[in-house]
């Protein structure tokens, strides 16, 4: 049985993850997916056929289309072959949906249409969500808030959970953490930048707390003439741009003594997505700083391992780094030790085992 993987963007490490994972299993798999128009990224081991090239600015209406027309012509060349699909994100899902009712495993880790204006709109395309995880093979979900947003209790049963956990070659890499100082602390957002809280802390740390650094790490994908202002400004603000991933990680989280994953919480599909962010704390030891209100503030809360604020009001941050004690601080730091590093690592038997009877 060959897995044929499309995925809406062939730079995102989490799907080409995913695609290892089935080869080291011993899957027969191929790979499609549209690269982002003007981003380098890292070749994997395995081949990718591109399928086309999107450009971020592209409205999400005009994506759909561009997705479409690329499906249709792939689909002619599996017509009649015995093979299951494997769809990374709903644009990807929604399209292929409409050409193709062979087998198909979907994988959401993003609800994109939660951020359409249009409540009917918005709505329509729920609906159709819940459908395709439905009409699903399986469905691959990385937050149990996604479950919990679609289904409340009543959850079907070919969904599992897979949260986005760090990559199993990390354990591979030495890693060493500072020895931490909260009159100096380092603290930085690892990762794709956009957010409006990210740049208020970036500015409260710049113009309020001179000794402390703060750090971006990643790609900028919106706000990036804010965020070059303010390092322009402040001596104390720092943009690195990209990283390799699981590489450059150890080295990251080794300068920090806490990480940013202040989403602004707005946002329907922040309020209950599960990033990486706070598998890469666990496994690395070091506080989170998270959204509150947030099904991922929620978990930070109950594993005591960060801090839940709201990044949108710069008084906020300010009065939280002006009240954070070396007590507290220790708390988290007790709360990261008792997780097992091993709990922070893709490794995912529950999904194979799930697949493996669903296709014998």
């Amino acid at each position: 049985m060959k897995i044929v993987f499309i995925l809406n963007n062939i730079t995102i490490t989490r799907c080409l993850k995913r695609v290892n994972e089935f080869i080291e299993k011993g899957y027969e798999v191929e790979v499609y997916g549209f690269e982002r128009s003007g981003e380098v990224y890292a070749k994997p081991e395995f081949d990718i056929t591109v399928l086309g090239s999107i450009h971020r600015s592209v409205p999400y209406f005009k994506r759909l289309l561009i997705i479409y027309k690329a499906l249709k012509r792939l689909f002619k060349k599996f017509r009649g072959q015995n093979v299951v699909f494997y769809y990374f994100f709903f644009d990807v899902a929604f399209t292929a949906r409409l050409i193709c009712r062979d087998t198909f495993i979907y994988e959401e880790s993003d609800m994109p249409y939660t951020r359409i204006g249009n409540s009917l709109v918005r709505g329509w395309f729920s609906h159709i969500d819940k459908t395709i995880i439905r009409k699903s093979l399986l469905t691959v979900v990385t937050s149990e808030g996604f479950i919990d947003y679609h289904f409340g209790k009543e959850r079907p049963g070919n969904i599992v959970l897979v949260p986005n956990r760090v990559n199993p070659a990390m354990l591979q890499l030495p890693y060493s953490s500072k020895e931490h100082d909260l009159d100096h602390l380092s603290i930085a957002f690892v990762g794709g930048f956009r957010y409006t809280s990210v740049l208020n802390f970036a500015a409260v740390i710049g113009e309020s707390f001179p000794q402390h650094q703060f750090h971006v790490h990643g790609v900028v994908i919106e706000n990036g003439e804010e965020l070059d202002a303010l390092c322009e400004k402040y001596s104390n603000v720092h943009f690195h741009g990209k990283f390799r991933n699981p590489d450059d990680l150890p080295g990251i989280y080794g300068s920090l003594d806490m990480v940013l994953a202040s989403y602004d919480a707005t946002s329907i599909n922040a309020r209950y997505a599960e990033p990486n962010k706070m598998y890469e704390a666990i496994f690395f030891r070091v506080p989170i700083i998270v959204s509150q209100s947030t099904f991922l503030s929620r978990k930070v809360e109950l594993l005591e391992i960060g801090y839940a604020i709201n990044g949108l009001d710069k008084e906020e941050i300010k009065r939280f780094l002006t009240e954070l004690t070396k007590e507290s601080y220790d708390s988290k730091i007790r709360g990261l030790n008792a997780i097992s590093r091993e709990e922070a690592v893709n490794l995912n038997p529950a999904l194979f085992a799930y697949l493996d009877e669903k296709l014998k």
